[in-house]
């Protein structure tokens, strides 16, 4: 879901202008940069970073609002600025994602290495095609029975019959 417009610093200087003003008239100038007891300096310094992770989120990718809660934007915060500046999120498609776990890595490795059986492979083409570091692939290649070991570094892939 991207954004409809790239977000500038001028955009942001008048989304949070407004909660400034409303601030000021209420309270002066002595809570500009204290807590105030309504939440209104909260607002704004959460719809300051908020905005801040919506100008870099496009290059990282994902829901906007797991990239937004994970800096700890605020909810209701999240979803005002979600609403003005993205495109319609559906929250049917983060409900389906599921978490990737280390199980279902390592399952999906031990399929790949089914598919592949008598191919010989390096530590290093391995860890990238399990998606982990070469030194958890050294440590799972020496217990399991999906990889047999050629020589130095090199592994054949195929499950290993006990006999």
């Amino acid at each position: 879901m991207p954004l409809l417009a790239p977000i500038t610093n001028e955009m942001v200087k008048a989304e949070v202008e407004p909660l400034w003003i409303e601030l000021r008239q209420k309270y002066g100038r002595k809570y500009d940069f204290s807590s105030d007891p309504d939440g209104l300096h909260d607002r704004i310094n959460g719809t300051m970073h908020g905005m801040g992770i919506l100008q870099g989120w496009e290059r990282h990718g994902g829901p906007a609002m797991r990239q937004l809660r994970s800096f700890g934007v605020p909810v209701e915060i999240c979803k005002e600025l979600i609403d003005k500046f993205c495109e319609d999120e559906s929250t049917e498609e983060e409900e389906q994602t599921h978490k990737t776990t280390r199980a279902s890595l390592y399952a999906g490795f031990e399929k790949w290495a089914k598919e592949h059986e008598g191919e010989q492979f390096s530590t290093a083409q391995l860890a990238e095609q399990a998606g982990f570091s070469a030194a958890t692939i050294r440590k799972y290649l020496k217990t399991t029975a999906y990889f047999t070991k050629v020589k130095s570094g090199w592994y054949e892939a195929g499950y290993k019959r006990n006999n």
